[in-house]
């Protein structure tokens, strides 16, 4: 598999970009919130544009039926 790294940031920079942990960044890619995220060893490739659009979720628990707590 062939992938052009200049569309692609390592999990460091992608921490830096949105201002949260390499341990999160991790956490995100092994849950599929980056589209498109390749793990290479033990490195993830994640897209550049998967990070830029990326939305954080609200913070809080929700409640049982669904609301926000």
């Amino acid at each position: 598999m062939l992938i052009e790294t200049d569309d692609y940031v390592d999990a460091p920079t992608a921490a830096r970009i949105l201002g949260v942990t390499r341990a999160n960044i991790s956490l995100l890619c092994k849950t599929n919130r980056f589209i498109g995220a390749v793990r290479v060893g033990h490195f993830w490739l994640i897209p550049r544009d998967a990070v830029l659009n990326h939305e954080r979720l609200k913070p809080g628990r929700k409640k049982k039926g669904g609301e926000e707590a």
